[in-house]
């Protein structure tokens, strides 16, 4: 009988123990694919950025972000509203940060679920966009009233 009991136990333990593999497993492979999502999210508003970018808005280009409201008098064309938010495949996406630098800039975009990723974009000289970098993500950011 004792022999018994513990054969039983060592079984049991050895299932759980194959258990709890399985599930870090399943649960790893989950996250995996939830980065991996995103991260095409975002790098599908990086294309709707670049997309938004041409035209009237190539203009604001050279300027960061934060000075595209007060460059309406040298780009009386572009809205800059186009580029900082939009919808892609239902997904809302939001600019946080545009830093044009001498042949590249950094975008820093965000999902509406507060995701976010920095993207490296390349371009000419009249600023027509040439390359996207991968999105390198940073997270999650706050999420206001949540």
């Amino acid at each position: 009988m004792p022999l018994a009991l513990g054969a039983s136990s060592l079984l049991l333990l050895g299932s759980a123990s194959i258990h709890t593999l399985s599930l870090q497993g399943r649960l790893r492979v989950a996250a995996h694919q939830q980065r991996a999502v995103g991260a095409d999210q975002l790098r599908s508003a990086a294309q709707a950025f670049v997309a938004a970018s041409q035209g009237p808005q190539a203009c604001l280009l050279p300027l960061p972000s934060v000075a595209w409201e007060a460059a309406r008098s040298a780009c009386p064309e572009a809205d800059p509203h186009l580029l900082k938010s939009g919808v892609v495949d239902g997904e809302p996406w939001r600019l946080i940060r545009w830093q044009p630098a001498a042949s590249r800039g950094t975008l820093l975009l965000a999902l509406d679920d507060g995701r976010q990723a920095r993207v490296l974009v390349r371009f000419a000289g009249d600023f027509k966009v040439t390359a996207l970098g991968e999105p390198q993500l940073l997270g999650r950011s706050v999420q206001e009233g949540v």
